[in-house]
């Protein structure tokens, strides 16, 4: 197994959204919007992942595990799903609480996903070690002549 550090070629690139649902079926959307970030990448082989903007790291068919993201830059919600009541219970919650406090209330994170919204650049951190033994001619430097 190779592993690879995967990082946005763009700032303001990696976009995590996280769904919370409660027992009337209200769904709310949080989003973060991050401006540089890193992962690992583990693949079977030495092939550079398959992974294209767009894509959703945490279900795009490799182990991918978050290393960091830093200097988030937005931060939004998205009530399409909820009850006009709801909405404006949540969003009255939301000014003094986090988007986590809501477990308390009843409410389930029932799914999430980290899209990278451009171009990813690779960077193979270990390879397999699945290359032929060949023994590699090492140069001589100073002090060595030869």
């Amino acid at each position: 197994m190779a592993v690879w550090s995967l990082k946005p070629t763009w700032k303001k690139s990696l976009i995590e959204r996280s769904y919370w649902r409660n027992d009337k079926g209200d769904l709310v959307m949080h989003e973060i919007g991050w401006r540089w970030g890193e992962f690992t990448v583990v693949t079977d082989d030495d092939t550079q992942p398959n992974i294209t903007a767009g894509d959703n790291l945490w279900d795009c068919g490799y182990d991918v595990e978050m290393v960091e993201m830093n200097d988030g830059c937005w931060e939004d919600y998205d009530y399409d799903n909820c009850s006009p009541e709801t909405q404006e219970w949540v969003e009255e919650f939301l000014e003094e609480n986090s988007v986590y406090d809501l477990e308390e209330h009843g409410w389930t994170q029932v799914d999430n996903e980290c899209i990278i919204d451009c171009d990813p650049e690779f960077e193979m951190l270990e390879p397999t070690g699945d290359t032929p033994d060949t023994p590699v001619e090492q140069e001589k430097g100073w002090p060595f002549t030869g």
